[in-house]
Order: structure tokens, then sequence, then C-alpha cells
């Protein structure tokens, strides 16, 4: 899409309506743009959401006035972003302008957002009648950031909602906004749910609790999936599905500075591996004989995963990479993973007391798809990682007896797994049938050490696992994208987490369950867009990191399994699905999406689905000890 069509976002009959009510037509001898340049100043289009606008610059105004700016319809509460990197330098309210802000550019240019909301009770609506947290004179604020919103303030209290836009040189002579708007780039907040105009309210930037921002980066085209961090680089991946397929590989981040990632590179996209999907990553260093430097192991999935996008399909498996240098990727080997498959979904690995490198990947429905000949579960050896080699592959229904009829069962795929830190044993999540784990011992012949199944009557749908081996904690999610689907009371739910206590193998038990305020629907039909399930974990001593999908990143206190606190959340800032996939099941197309998460030196990372990589970090990181005495 081109800028002037992302820029000009026709809002149908109604804002056609809307428009023919505001704008002026310019008449012969209005004032001109007094810009001579045919230079474009370079913006991001000021407006994060539906909108229509006509250029107004010069059109006559009361008082003998005439415009000097461009009013951008929207609906009262869409997010108003920075146009420019600069400094806020006034915030202030005027009789004609409403509440207005300036920002004045690092390059000596301004900017000004005039008719912001300053609704108060008994006045309009009520909604939003401050600034946003975060907001004053005197703080830096980025192009895209959200600095306040649209609003009908001053006088535009007899007009529709709109922003008044003004664009200044150093000087303080203003110019016609217009043919720079129309080049803009479009910011990442999105679209708002507009189910009744002038009502929408807009959460801020991001919704932080306990935790603090520190940096963000969207690379663009949505689907950010599987998320790994080594030696101040983040890698994150691409989801893909035969509809929506961007096909955009592994994207390396540098984050030594973490308030301003920087994409730096990618490895296993489009050019090397055409129509697949890189759901997940691991990144580590591997030093053997064979090979001494940091390895990326990047599962490799078919998008169209049907029977026909499978046998007409390229490459799917394990691409291997040096990533010693991550400016400098080189692609070492591939483990291909059959040619009946769909590929690689997820990928995690170990070195071994012996100095052997072992993957565990799953590779979803192969043992239905090759009929019977190979698992849903690989392990492969990379300790050399120019020679992947095939260790072992099981299947949860290869331990099923032939005449089983769960043998063939759709819902008995392998999702995940978690592999233990030695590489010596392994939980793998096998949907339906709850979660088993697997002595490594002899590599040729995985052994089934403990097994344990979903709650009789229950759905399943045993995505993702975490265990502590020290604290015996071990938990399972439960992903669930379709509320609609009932437990075994039949109440409506979203999929959450069930705690267990695995301190003896031979006799794990469940001890306690969490799930967000949100995800619970003992109440009916849940409230506000997105999706309210579960999806990664990770355990970290007394403490889990959770991605929840629209609910953002959640931080639990497990100091007590049976009785899960929780200490700290961050919610990204609501935006569109760039791929149109997610839509909210008619509550609205604009909400976080956290995919994964991970935990580095002291910092929290999160992939969101459709606004990219989040950089976070606990609050008072030297007093989490006391927080947590004191819950």
């Amino acid at each position: 899409m081109g800028n002037g069509q992302a820029v000009v976002v026709r809002a149908g009959r109604l804002a056609l309506v809307v428009a023919m009510l505001l704008s002026v037509l310019v008449t012969a001898g209005a004032q001109v743009d007094t810009d001579s340049s045919d230079e474009i100043y370079p913006l991001l289009f000021p407006v994060g959401g539906q909108n229509n606008w006509t250029d107004t610059w010069g059109a006559p105004r009361s008082g003998g006035r005439t415009h000097e700016g461009t009013d951008i319809l929207a609906a009262k509460g869409t997010p108003v972003l920075a146009a420019a990197d600069g400094v806020i330098t006034r915030i202030a309210e005027g009789e004609r302008a409403g509440r207005y802000i300036k920002i004045t550019h690092d390059d000596g240019w301004s900017s000004y957002y005039l008719h912001l909301n300053n609704d108060t009770p008994g006045t309009d609506d009520g909604l939003l009648n401050q600034t946003l947290d975060g907001i004053a004179v005197g703080v830096r604020v980025s192009a895209g950031d959200v600095i306040d919103v649209v609003g009908d303030s001053g006088n535009a209290e007899e007009t529709p909602s709109h922003l008044h836009f003004e664009l200044h040189r150093p000087d303080g002579t203003p110019i016609n906004p217009a043919p720079h708007l129309a080049a803009a780039n479009v910011g990442e907040t999105g679209i708002l749910p507009d189910d009744v105009l002038g009502t929408t309210q807009v959460k801020p930037a991001y919704d932080a609790e306990g935790t603090e921002y520190v940096g963000h980066l969207d690379p663009g085209g949505g689907f950010t999936a599987g998320l790994a961090v080594y030696n101040q680089t983040a890698y994150m991946g691409t989801w893909g599905r035969p509809e929506a397929c961007p096909n955009t590989g592994v994207r390396i981040i540098e984050v030594s500075e973490p308030t301003t990632p920087e994409l730096i590179g990618t490895i296993a996209g489009a050019e090397e591996f055409p129509g697949t999907s890189t759901d997940g990553v691991w990144v580590g260093a591997v030093d053997t004989p064979a090979f001494t430097g940091d390895v990326a192991v990047v599962g490799v999935r078919l998008c169209d995963t049907s029977e026909l996008g499978r046998i007409r399909g390229g490459f799917r498996g394990l691409a291997i990479y040096d990533v010693t240098d991550p400016s400098a990727p080189e692609l070492l080997s591939t483990y291909d993973s059959g040619d009946r498959t769909q590929g690689v979904n997820d990928v995690t690995a170990a070195v071994r007391p012996d100095g052997t490198v072992v993957v565990s990947a799953t590779v979803m429905q192969s043992y239905r798809h090759t009929e019977g000949e190979l698992g849903d579960w690989r392990l492969v050896d990379i300790t050399d990682p120019a020679a992947p080699a095939a260790l072992a592959d099981w299947d949860y229904r290869m331990t099923l007896p032939e005449d089983d009829p769960a043998a063939v069962d759709i819902n008995l795929h392998t999702h995940t797994t978690t592999l233990a830190p030695d590489g010596l044993s392994v939980w793998v999540a096998v949907w339906d049938a709850g979660m088993v784990m697997l002595d490594l011992t002899d590599d040729a012949n995985p052994v089934v050490a403990a097994h344990v199944p979903v709650v009789e009557g229950e759905e399943g749908n045993a995505h993702s696992i975490g265990y502590d081996a020290e604290t015996g904690v071990l938990v399972r999610n439960d992903e669930d994208l379709e509320w609609e689907a009932e437990d075994e009371d039949g109440t409506p739910s979203w999929g959450g987490q069930t705690i267990y206590d695995a301190s003896d193998l031979d006799a794990i038990t469940q001890v306690g369950e969490y799930a967000t305020e949100l995800s619970d629907l003992s109440e009916g039909e849940p409230a506000g867009a997105g999706y309210f399930s579960a999806h990664e974990v990770i355990l970290d001593a007394d403490l889990e990191y959770l991605s929840w999908y629209s609910d953002g990143l959640r931080i639990v206190d497990l100091s007590d399994p049976s009785k899960p606190v929780e200490i700290a959340s961050f919610v990204p800032a609501p935006a569109v699905d760039p791929q149109q996939h997610f839509r909210g099941q008619g509550r609205g197309t604009s909400f976080a999406m956290v995919w994964s998460v991970k935990v580095a030196d002291g910092l929290i990372y999160l992939s969101d689905l459709n606004s990219g990589l989040w950089i976070v970090q606990l609050e008072q990181l030297e007093a989490a000890g006391d927080v947590l005495e004191a819950l």
C-alpha cells in the first residue's frame, strides 16, 4: 500500500458526511502555502486510527483569519501520535485552540496538536479529561509515541471531533502540512474499535503495573512470533498461515542499548525459504571440536500446511546459522523434517555434560502425515552444526495400542517441549493428552518417565510447559483462542494455567490454578477486544513470566504454588494485526497479542504478534525481594 493510500483512510459514509460538515473549500485568492520548497518534510502521520481529511490550508475562518493547518477527522479518543522526534515544549489551553500540545523537533521545526479531548463530567461524555501519564513539558518523545487523544475542545465543541495539525519552520512560520501528511509514514498504534463514534476510550501507549517500559521496535509486517535473546542480541521469528504468510524470517535486533533496539539483519527469510514460517528459534554458544562460536537454530515450517501445500512446498525443518557475528550470519546446514511434514514448530537446545549439543524440535502432525513412520517429536545432534544428525523421534500415539481410536486422534499432536538444562530429559506438551516427560539417557529409546493427563472431561489444549527441578514446580499452559469453548462444568473459558507439585515424579499432584482477570468468564462474555489465553511460560526460582496474548506479560509469584500471586504486568500498546488475521471475535480490531517472553540480563523481552519487540523491566529491581516479602 502506498503512502497516500495508507494515510488518507476513508471511513465510509459516516466519515464522508462528517468531512462535508467540517471542510471549507479554498476560495479564490485564499492564502497559499508559503513554503516554496518541493522537499517533503519527514513526518509520521499524527492520528493513529481511522480518519478522514482534506487540504483546507488557507480556507477562511472567523475574524478574518485563514486556516493554518490541516483538520484530521477521527473519533474522539483516537490516539494522537508525535509526528517527529523532539521535546514537548508547551501544553496549554486556548479559547479557540482548546487543549493543545507543541513539540519542538530535534531540527528546530515544530508541530502543534489542537482540540485535544478535555471533557469533564457534566460537559460532554466525561472521558479522558487529563493528559496521559508521562506526558509533560520537557518530556522527550519519539515519532509514533501516543501523546494524547483526538477531541473537540476549544471552538471545535460544535463540530465533529478532529485534530487540527500544524507544521512550523524553525523561524515559527507555519506551512501547509497537507503535502507532507500525504507522504507521511503511518504509525503503529492502529485503528481503535469504532462501535460508537465519540465514546471510544484509548489506552495509553502501554499499560504497566510493577514494570517499567525500556524500549520498543516494530520491524513491520506483523505476525512476530518466537523469541530468543543471547549476547545482547534478540532474534524474533515470524508466524505464518496459508492466507497470510509474511515470510519475513527471523529478525536480528541489537539490544546493547535496550532503549533503542536496532534491526541489523534477517535469517531464514523469503529468499532462503519461500512460503515459510519461522515460529521457533534458539540461540546459544557451541564449543566443540567441530565448532566454536554462537549458533542460531531456526524452526522452518510451511505456511500452507494443507496436504496440497505439503506436497508442493519447499524446504521444511531446521536451519542452523553461525551468528558469532550477528551482523554477518552464515547458514551452516539444514535438517529436513520430511517431505510429507509441515516442518518444525518449536525449537529448544541444550549442552549435555559430555559436551554433546542436542536440539529438541516438534514437527506437529508428523505422525499423521507420515502414517506413523515418524513421530511429532525429534531429537537432533548439532555438536557439529554443519552436520546435524537425527538421534530419535517419538510420538505419544506410538505408546497406544494399535486398535486404540485415540491413536489417530488429530488432537494428540506434540506442540512444544521443555528440554532440561542438561539435555537428558524433556517435557512434551501433547495437546489433549496433557504432559509427558521423556528420559533421554538412551537417545535411541526415549522412555516415558512421567505422564500428567488433563482432567477427565477437560478439552486439554496443552500448549506449553514450565518445569523447575529444584523447586518441583510444574505448570501447564492451555491455549484456547475460542472463548465459546466450554470446560467440564459448562462455563465458557479461555485457556489458563494449571500448577502441579512434581517434586516426586512418581506422585505428581495438582496444587493450584492461575488465570488473568479478563480470562475469567464466570460472569459471561469477555470484556475488551483481544484473545485472553495463556501461551508461553518461563520459570525462574519463585517467579514465573507468562505471555498471555492480549493480557500481555504477567509475572506471578509461585513461592506457594497453591496460591499464585500476580505481582506485575505489562500490556503493550493496542495495535491492529497487519495481516488482518486476528479480528478479536467481533470486539474490535486493535489489541495487544504477546506471543513470546524471554528474560536476559535483568530485562524482560516480549514479542507482540501485532507490534513487534518490547523490552521492559521490573520496577526497582533491587527491591524485588522486599515486594515479594510484603505479599
